[in-house]
């Protein structure tokens, strides 16, 4: 009997509490007709709960109405089935928002991408249509001048930094914004990208496996993927002293999947996310993937390199 009325003690405090919860979160329902039938069901099992209580440490109590217990769970037998099958809108409402919800960051991320990638493409014109120009009008004063330096070495330095000025920021204009992106696509991009490097340093050797024949996508994938990619390079190049680089890029069920990897010194990945400065690369390549309804992980080959796994799909846009 102990056990029995210690149950009974027990169940008693949390169907009250349980009542009393349900009635004071109807405000933040609207009083949806399925909450509201659940709270008054908890409410008459309460009153059977607190009769039973009561009678427990007052035996004399002699509450005993066989129409009330009847009918009370004839009530709360309707109240449940009538709420389960009221449940089905709320579901119904929770699903409309939630795609709402998708659409709204959708649009939010492609407003977001758009607003950087105008900035990026304003910057690189004024690089290119104002400075390129400039500089152009410089090399051509120095070429004047330069037969009337005496010294070789002093007028071929001057041509090669002014030459070397004009290469410099027509690469910064490209890296800002590439219109071979928005003109040919990722493939023909992230080659371009590659070329570029490959020209300047001898390592880390690049192994592409672009599979994805120039398919077009929709503008914010194609941004965020690239973007990405050239944020991994940059980071083995920075960072990882790699002799070697595999990159994969292929379309799989509308599915884009990315496969990096290198043979430099690796690190903490978690430790880089939280705690390093250049750790903030990798978490706006998450932040931006995940946006996409993506995936990306990274993972450390015990300090000989490093792995990262894309997957972007694209049936959604």
């Amino acid at each position: 009997m102990i056990v029995y009325d210690i149950f009974v003690v027990i169940t008693g405090i949390l169907q009250i509490t349980a009542a009393i919860v349900a009635i004071m979160l109807m405000k933040y329902t609207k009083f949806n007709i399925s909450w509201v039938l659940f709270s008054m069901g908890l409410v008459i099992i309460s009153i059977r709960r607190v009769i039973d209580f009561v009678a427990l440490f007052r035996p004399d109590f002699g509450f005993e109405s066989p129409e009330f217990y009847s009918w009370g769970g004839i009530f709360v037998s309707f109240c449940f089935a009538i709420g389960i099958f009221t449940l089905r809108r709320i579901f119904r409402l929770l699903h409309v928002a939630e795609i709402k919800q998708r659409d709204y960051e959708k649009k939010l991320l492609q407003s977001v991408i758009h607003a950087e990638e105008n900035e990026r493409r304003r910057f690189a014109s004024e690089l290119h249509d104002g400075l390129g120009p400039l500089l152009s009008s410089v090399k051509m004063g120095v070429s004047a001048i330069s037969n009337d330096i005496q010294d070789e070495e002093i007028r071929k330095n001057l041509v090669d930094a002014v030459n070397e000025a004009i290469t410099t920021t027509r690469e910064i204009s490209n890296n800002i914004s590439p219109h071979i992106l928005s003109s040919f696509g990722i493939e023909s991009a992230v080659n371009r990208f590659v070329s570029s490097l490959t020209l300047k340093n001898s390592e880390p050797k690049f192994d592409l496996n672009l599979s994805i024949k120039n398919k077009r996508y929709p503008e914010t994938i194609e941004i965020v993927v690239y973007r990405v990619i050239c944020e991994l390079i940059n980071n083995t190049i920075r960072h990882a002293h790699a002799h070697n680089v595999h990159l994969s890029l292929m379309d799989e069920n509308n599915t884009l999947l990315i496969n990096y990897s290198d043979d430099g010194i690796g690190f903490d990945f978690d430790k880089a996310l939280k705690y390093s400065r250049h750790g903030m690369g990798y978490y706006n390549m998450k932040s931006r993937v995940t946006s996409l309804k993506g995936s990306i992980e990274f993972s450390d080959n015990n300090g000989r390199g490093m792995n990262a796994y894309i997957k972007i799909p694209t049936y959604d846009f």
